[in-house]
């Protein structure tokens, strides 16, 4: 197997006129790149749990004088139901600005589509609690929370 040197100097290397022995070359650093993959991606999770290993062991690790790591668990919140309380809550909340319902500057909608955090910021507690449920991911193995190295740089705290 090549490595990532070797295989970027071959894809420089390449002739025009020679497309058969490319698409070999080609098809032979695509079989590569994915071995590497996934190797990278098992090393990754390994190195995660030496790390949550350490960090239990020893303590929080300093990355500079305001960022460390520290070993805690992995939470999503997830909207219950359709998203229609939500969107009503917000309208009734931001005096029916529908400006709040747009992805841009100011606005409420994500990818899933809620950001949770500006809902909360804008509802409460309370009301958030009835319209998004928070779900601990678990470890598949061990049905346990699944625990992750998270970044803390106490910049960005209140």
């Amino acid at each position: 197997m090549l490595d990532l040197t070797e295989m970027m100097q071959e894809l420089n290397a390449m002739e025009i006129e020679a497309p058969a022995n490319n698409e070999r070359k080609l098809l032979r650093m695509r079989d590569s790149v994915a071995v590497m993959q996934r190797q990278l991606r098992a090393f990754a999770e390994t190195l995660e749990h030496a790390t949550i290993a350490h960090i239990d062991m020893h303590g929080d690790i300093a990355i500079s004088d305001t960022e460390r790591l520290y070993v805690g668990t992995t939470r999503t919140n997830k909207s219950i139901g359709d998203g229609q309380e939500i969107t009503m809550a917000v309208l009734e909340a931001g005096g029916g600005s529908m400006e709040l319902l747009t992805s841009g500057e100011g606005g409420l909608l994500a990818a899933q589509p809620w950001k949770y955090g500006a809902v909360k910021k804008l509802l409460g507690d309370t009301k958030t609690a009835q319209l998004f449920t928070t779900e601990e991911r678990q470890d598949i193995k061990t049905g346990k929370a699944l625990r992750s190295v998270k970044t803390f740089d106490s910049r960005f705290t209140k």
